[in-house]
């Protein structure tokens, strides 16, 4: 089985209900058919949560919903380490760059850490492609030198009107 990754922001199209949520619902069909393996961190659980948990709400079990979508990764020690690689690389071309206000320099330390160990995940799991809707990757593979395709979660084949998110045996889970 081939195996690629979701980067967190695919799951929060779908799980917010977000307009492209229908065309990542027919990629997760083509991709079961396919028999093809979807992976994504367990770092990508502790983004989506965050949502149940802001202003002291519900708990949503969203690692259950994941899991039904996707094999769930664990941090190891290689993949800490590999992302540690890449953090360094980026915060060393970026010093090369402009100067960033204080904000921006937040933000994008935060983003930056998670971004790295995402890459470092599938990497590690040996992914052909990465799908995400954060056009930040295609730019960190190539600084990186990572031999992996970025592309934005869509279906690669046409689809039939009427039978969109439908797959063999029945409708894609979470769909």
């Amino acid at each position: 089985m081939v195996p690629v990754y979701f980067d967190t922001s695919v799951f929060l199209c779908v799980l917010g209900k977000q307009p492209q949520a229908a065309q990542v619902r027919d990629l997760l069909s083509e991709l079961k058919v396919d028999k093809v393996r979807i992976y994504t961190s367990i770092l990508t659980v502790q983004e989506v949560s965050v949502s149940s948990f802001i202003n002291g709400g519900l708990f949503v079990d969203y690692h259950s919903k994941l899991a039904r979508l996707a094999r769930i990764k664990g941090v190891t020690k290689d993949i800490s380490l590999t992302a540690a690689k890449y953090e360094a690389a980026i915060i060393g071309a970026a010093s090369k760059g402009k100067p960033k206000d204080e904000q921006e320099r937040i933000r994008d330390n935060r983003r930056r850490k998670f971004d790295c160990f995402h890459l470092a995940t599938a990497v590690a799991l040996g992914c052909s492609d990465f799908y995400a809707f954060d056009d930040k990757f295609e730019t960190r593979c190539q600084l990186l030198d990572i031999k992996m395709r970025v592309r934005e979660p869509r279906p690669q084949k046409p689809t039939l009107p009427g039978l969109i998110g439908l797959a063999p045996g029945g409708p894609v889970a979470g769909g």
